[in-house]
């Protein structure tokens, strides 16, 4: 498989750790301090945007304000911490793409070495990530957090999509393609959400169709995905916040299930 280089330098765990942890993580936050900001989670800003109306503002017309809002727009994030919050999730983004065992995760699944396969295993880490850190951080820092770990996946899949097409000498970023791989970006990762706060059989359907897009499937490749996914997250939800932030995932590991100790 192709490597990919961190799009920012990162800096040292020592500053990264003290600068981060004064904002990024909910739990350090001092409720009882006068002139402490109260901290607005990610899922406080989604329950907002829920229970408002539908606006009557033409769709075309939100869609510039929110791109003019989040290109030109002020933030109360300090300069030094969005360089922060970028290292770490550079160096995050690389751990999802490179730092999972690829081969191993390819036969227990059962998928063929395409570079498609990548792609949906990528996507999966980087959800599981996104999927743990949402939680603990700052509606303004997970925002940020998010945006960069997503620019550096699509930095690096273009730069991956160039090797590819240069070897088989034929385009493979075409914008019908680069279309069909943000979409399953976006149904993988709401799927996964619904599937993950749901049952089992949520979880493999979501799994069936961004995984094996509603192909013929073992079920026991599905459940063995299943199993990955909630082992995976089970063992993040051990791992510190900020560890994670300023030390990345340098390998892989997961709880065991009762299923899987019984074996």
């Amino acid at each position: 498989m192709l490597s990919c280089r961190p799009v920012y330098r990162l800096l040292s765990s020592a500053n990264r750790l003290h600068a981060i942890s004064s904002i990024a993580t909910c739990s350090t936050s001092n409720p009882n301090a006068a002139d402490t900001k109260k901290i607005r989670s990610i899922d406080d800003k989604v329950q907002e945007m829920v229970s408002k109306p539908l606006p009557k503002t033409p769709t075309l017309f939100l869609k510039l304000r929110s791109f003019y809002k989040l290109k030109f727009g002020r933030t109360q994030i300090d300069p030094a911490i969005k360089s922060l919050l970028d290292g770490a999730a550079a160096q995050l983004y690389y751990n999802c793409a490179n730092d999972f065992d690829y081969e191993g995760l390819r036969e227990l699944f059962g998928l063929p070495d395409y570079l498609s396969t990548w792609y949906k295993l990528t996507l999966l880490h980087v959800w599981m990530v996104l999927f743990r850190m949402h939680a603990h951080m700052d509606v303004g820092a997970y925002e940020r957090f998010q945006r960069s770990i997503l620019t550096s996946m699509w930095y690096d899949v273009d730069e991956r999509l160039k090797v590819v097409s240069k070897e088989l000498k034929t385009s493979l970023t075409a914008p019908s393609d680069m279309k069909k791989m943000h979409n399953l970006h976006l149904q993988t990762f709401f799927e996964y959400d619904e599937g993950f706060l749901s049952s089992d059989a949520m979880l493999a359907a979501a799994v069936w169709r961004c995984f094996y897009m509603k192909r013929e499937f073992d079920p026991i490749r599905v459940f063995k995905v299943v199993t990955y996914i909630r082992s995976t997250i089970a063992w993040l939800d051990t791992q510190d916040v900020d560890d994670i932030l300023t030390s990345g995932i340098k390998e892989w590991k997961h709880l065991k299930s009762s299923v899987e100790s019984s074996e």
